[in-house]
C-alpha cells in the first residue's frame, strides 16, 4: 500500500514523504493517534462539531499509483463533523488523489490517521506519523518542527 504524507509546514514543497503501507514504525503511530482520537474530538470540535482553529486532522484517501493502490494520506483543515460524517479543506497540495490545496473533502472517522493542535504553550500536541516522519525529513525541516512538538502528543489536561 501507498503511504504519501505532507508536512505541517505547507507550502509549494509540502514535504511528501513516501512510506509503504506495511510500515510498522508509521502503522503504529497511526493506531497511537487513532487510540487518542475520541479525546481529540471531544476537546476539539465545539457544540456545532466544528473544530477549534487550528485544529486539523490527517486523513487517508484511497488512489492508485503506478497501479499500485493504497492511500493518500493528507492533512484536513479546518474541518467539523455532522453526525457520523466529517468534512473539511485539503491543507496540503494532493499529490495523487488529484484536486488541490482548499478543496473540500468528505471522509468518516475511521479514515482519520492522525491529528494536530497548537496548545496555549505555543507546542504542537498529537502529530503521530509526524514524529515518525522527522526521521526522514530534511535536517532543517525535522529541527524546525522538533522545536515546536509538544513532548508528550497529548496534553496532560486531557
Amino acid at each position: 500500500a501507498l503511504y504519501l504524507a505532507g508536512s505541517l509546514l505547507g507550502g509549494s514543497d509540502d514535504g511528501v514523504i513516501h512510506y509503504d503501507g506495511n510500515d510498522l514504525t508509521m502503522n503504529e503511530a497511526q493506531n497511537e493517534a487513532q487510540r487518542s482520537l475520541p479525546d481529540f474530538l471531544a476537546n476539539k470540535l465545539d457544540a456545532n462539531g466544528v473544530a477549534v482553529e487550528g485544529a486539523m486532522v490527517k486523513v487517508a484517501f484511497p488512489v492508485t499509483r503506478e497501479g499500485v493502490t493504497g492511500d493518500e494520506v493528507i492533512w484536513v483543515g479546518p474541518f467539523g463533523q455532522m453526525g457520523g460524517a466529517f468534512a473539511g479543506l485539503l491543507a496540503n497540495q494532493p499529490v495523487d488523489m488529484g484536486g488541490n490545496a482548499g478543496d473540500a473533502v468528505e471522509f468518516t472517522q475511521d479514515m482519520i490517521r492522525d491529528w494536530t493542535y497548537q496548545g496555549a504553550d505555543g507546542k504542537l500536541y498529537g502529530n503521530y506519523t509526524t514524529r515518525v516522519m522527522l526521521a526522514d525529513m530534511d535536517s532543517g525541516q525535522a529541527a524546525q518542527i522538533s522545536q515546536i512538538l509538544s513532548t508528550d502528543p497529548v496534553p496532560t489536561r486531557w
